[in-house]
Parts: C-alpha cells; structure tokens; sequence
C-alpha cells in the first residue's frame, strides 16, 4: 500500500543561471532624503511537450517598487536633532504586485477551479520588505522584514537556507531574489578590520525571534507548476491494499511551528581575508525550511470502501555548520576558486511504507538525517575570438556533492501518481500514490555556465547553462539573450531545456522532467520578458 506524502523541495533547487548579467537600471531623486526605484515586468512562458505541441502556460505581470528614506544623516535625524555616535540610518521598503493573467484568458485554467474560488497564485499584493538600517560604527544594525544571503554556491542551497523559498509561481527557475521570502529579524554587523593575520574582518549575527515559514509549494495538478513527481497530472484517490480495492481518504494536518519566540531561529558568521583567501564560518540554528510529512498510524485504516491516511507535517530543528572561501590566482590560471562545505542535522526525509522495522522502528515512514555538502568551482574570464573578439567570456563551472550521513536503502525522494491496476485490470478513473524515487546516499550535480556580451556598448548578452546530474542522468539546459533597449528597458527571450537520457527517477536535483511525463525531451519551455526598470 502507497499513500501520498506530503513533500516539500530539495536544498539544491535548480539553477535558473549561473551567471548574473548587468540589468537596465535607474534611481529617482525625489529630494535629498527620498529615493525610489522598481521594475514592471511582463512575462509570458510557452511550454512545448515533447516539441509536439505548444501552450501558453504563463501571462505574468509584476510590479515592484523599492523606496529609500535617509531620515538621518551626518548624526542628524530629520534635520534638526543630534545623534551622537549614530551617524546614519535609512528606511528601506519594498512592494510587489503580481498578476498572472493566465487563469482568465485560458478557458481551460479557468473552468479548472470553481467560479467562487480564489486561483492560488494567481493575485500577490504584499509587502516584501520592510526594514531600517542603522550605522554606529564599526557596528551595522538592520531591522524588518528582509532577506541574508551566506554562501558561495550558485543557485543550490546549501548555506543559503535562512529565508525560505517561494516555488508556487515558475518553481525554481526565478531569481533567487525574487523567490526568497523576507523574514522579520534582526541582523548585525561589527567591522574587526585588522584581526591578527585577517584582514577586513567582521562577525555578522542573525536573530528571527517569532517569523517562522517554510518553502511554499504547490502540488494541486492543475496548476502549470504543481510538484506532483514523475506520474501522471492526478490526484491519488484509491488505496489497493488486502486484496481490496479502496477509496482514499488522505488528511493532512499541518503540524508547521508557530510563530511564537520558543521558536526563534538565529546564527553568526565570522568572515575574513587570510592572504589571497576570503573565508567564512558559519553557524546556523534553525527549522527546517524544507516540509515532510509524519504518518500518523494510530489514526489510519480501513473504514468500510475507505482507507484514511492521516499525516502530520514537520520542520524539524536543524543545526548548520558551514565553510565557504574563494581564493583569486592570478599568475598561472587567472582564475577564481571557490569552496563551500556544509554539515546539516535534521533533515527530514520520508522513508518507503514497505521499510521494516529496522529500518522504520516508529511506522511513521519519517526520519530526520544528518547530511554534508561540499561544492568546488572555477570562474575564469577567456578570451574566445573566433566567437567574440571584443569582450571576454566569463566561464564557470561548479561540482556539487551531497552525503547522507546515516542513510538507509529506504529513503525515498518525491512520489507519484499512477493509474490503479487491480489483476491486470487498468481501473478507469482511479489513482494510486507510488513512491520508488530512492534517495541515494551520494549525490553529484556538474554546471556549467558561459556569458559575455556584444555590441558597441555590450547591450546584447547571450549566455548558456547546463546543470548534469550523472546517476540519475537528468539534465538543463538554458540558452538565453538579454538585449538592453535603453537604461530602462530590457528585453529576456531564454528557451529552458529539461531531459533525461535513461531512467525513470528525476534526480535529486530535479534537473530532468519534472512534471509528470516518463520519457525524456518531455516538456520543455520557452520564456520572454519586458521588463522596465526606473
């Protein structure tokens, strides 16, 4: 017997790019205190399956707007009162709406959902962040809603975990910017400087006393990027266990931690300059960002045609200790190389419902691990003539290796949704939750990247990425072009590749399909923005 999990996205998340291009930009001036800057965004995203067919998946258009008030200057507040010591500080807040016209223009979408139902997704008018900064040097303060970034990996979590991510709206293959949800907290910087041997010395501290969320999903099928395995685009509704063929009837309770300050979360780093190596330690305390579900057998069984499955999600507590440096060679290779390492307790995985006791010993198909990260990269500026004979190409390539401390052959990755079959017999309109993505106790991820630029001023920017995952031998790839009209306006026209070339499972890294086909070169999409900038 199968019964759906509830699940939440893997630390490595899948890279949009590697590589960041500048972006057409600008700052309003209103008065010497007040600045303001933002961007319209128009996207549109065409999925193609297979190459056979072509649909429109995405009509998005999002505003953002960012407003900088220096209400206190020089050790002046406002103008007029003095502030000693207190030199500087500056309210920043950030404003997003978003519209994703695609639930009203296609009748298919819009007859998907009941007439008086909000579409989840479809609407966000929010505020993003919300915060002050204050200088009193050598010490920084920050306070609100707002996003820390640690780490040197390219769009894989592995230090980077603080705030959580939001994949309800295009997955993983946004900015992480612009999918990281802010945070309330609290965050700090004192500047050492000079500290023995280190140079530009500093410590950093984080405190989240009361905001606690995690990554957001979607797993409702008829959504365009609904998290549903490598199945099919259906919801499970039958159980075939005991020679019976049953109703399912899956609850699930949510368990999420309150936000309440016995759940703060918090962390320092230190990070320095050591000779011609820039380094970091870091120290996390925290909750899991990523969700799994607890099988709760003392409510679940058979009542009468139904079986009732009732899971409770949890984010367990984790500790996060991590490593990161970059050392810059300039004589032999010209190039830069970089280093993260992770140790991670409480991770939550699920584990088979077949597992037996040993495996299991508490029935309830959930384990907390312990897991280490290492990622090596090499970024190099070349010289490619024959292809551009103006500007350098800024290569980057990246390893990734992830290792499961205390794994065991029963842990298991996404589920699926498969037609039911009862001896032999394909039973019409009935689903049944598989789960046969094993977790492997080493995972490997290989990227690579190139971008450089054209043009009299380098308005025309090309750029190629490709993620590999070679046990489970799902692939990315992205080719992309970024054209900059003006300094305001910027047009992305980027066509995103996903394939497999063996195999049934989609990876760790869920690089491969995705989306619930079983051959490879299934789905595919391509993308293109308007995007203004003031």
């Amino acid at each position: 017997m199968q019964c759906l999990r509830a699940i939440g996205p893997c630390a490595g998340a899948v890279l949009l790019a590697l590589t960041s291009l500048p972006a057409a930009q600008a700052i309003v001036t209103l008065t010497d205190e007040i600045e303001l800057e933002g961007f319209v965004n128009l996207q549109n995203v065409v999925r193609e399956p297979r190459f056979e067919s072509a649909e429109l998946v995405m009509q998005r258009n999002t505003a953002q707007i960012e407003g900088k008030y220096y209400f206190l200057k020089d050790s002046t507040a406002f103008g007029r009162f003095h502030t000693g010591r207190l030199e500087e500080a500056t309210l920043t807040i950030v404003g997003r709406g978003v519209y994703d016209s695609i639930y009203d223009i296609r009748d298919s979408y819009r007859d998907a959902f009941d007439a008086d139902r909000h579409h989840p997704g479809e609407a966000e008018l929010k505020l993003r962040e919300a915060f002050i900064d204050f200088l009193l040097p050598p010490f920084t303060l920050r306070l609100g809603r707002q996003q820390v970034v640690w780490g040197e990996t390219d769009n894989f979590r592995a230090l980077d975990v603080i705030n959580p991510l939001d994949l309800r709206w295009h997955w993983s293959w946004e900015s992480w910017e612009d999918i990281r949800i802010p945070l309330w907290m609290a965050r700090g910087v004192y500047d050492i400087g000079k500290l023995g041997p280190f140079d530009e010395s500093f410590i950093e501290g984080v405190y989240i006393p009361w905001d606690v969320q995690q990554n957001e999903i979607s797993t409702d099928p008829r959504r365009p990027w609904a998290l549903h395995g490598a199945g099919l685009r259906e919801r499970a509704n039958t159980v075939i266990a005991g020679g019976q063929v049953l109703d399912l009837d899956l609850r699930v309770r949510d368990g999420s931690p309150s936000r309440r300050f016995e759940n703060g979360q918090g962390g320092m780093r230190f990070k320095a300059i050591w000779g011609d190596v820039e380094f970091s330690l870091n120290y996390f305390y925290g909750l899991s960002v990523d969700t799994r579900a607890r099988y709760q057998a003392a409510r679940s069984g058979i009542f009468g045609n139904t079986f009732r499955a009732e899971y409770v999600t949890e984010n367990p507590r984790t500790h996060l200790v991590g490593f990161t440096a970059n050392y810059s060679e300039e004589k032999y290779t010209q190039a830069v190389f970089r280093m993260e390492t992770v140790f991670t307790t409480g991770v939550p995985v699920a584990i088979d419902d077949a597992a037996p006791r040993i495996a299991d010993p508490d029935g309830d198909q959930f384990d907390e691990a312990r897991r280490t990260v290492l990622m090596l990269a090499v970024d190099r500026p070349t010289w490619i003539r024959w292809l551009n004979d103006q500007r350098t190409f800024f290569l980057s390539t990246q390893i990734f290796w992830r290792h499961y401390l205390d794994w065991n052959t029963y842990y298991r990755g996404i589920p699926a949704v498969e037609q039911a079959v009862f001896n032999g017999q394909v039973l019409p309109d009935r689903y049944v939750s598989t789960n046969t993505d094993r977790i492997d106790q080493n995972e490997f991820v290989m990227t690579f990247s190139a971008s450089t630029s054209y043009g009299a001023a380098g308005l025309m920017q090309p750029r190629f990425v490709l993620a590999y995952d070679p046990r489970s031998t799902g692939a990315y790839n992205q080719i992309g072009f970024d054209y900059l009209l003006s300094k305001h306006i910027q047009l992305k026209l980027y066509q995103n590749l996903f394939w497999r070339v063996n195999g049934d499972s989609i990876g760790p890294w869920q690089l491969g399909d995705l989306w619930g086909h079983s051959s490879g070169n299934s789905r595919h999409e391509t993308v293109f923005s308007l995007i203004y900038q003031f």
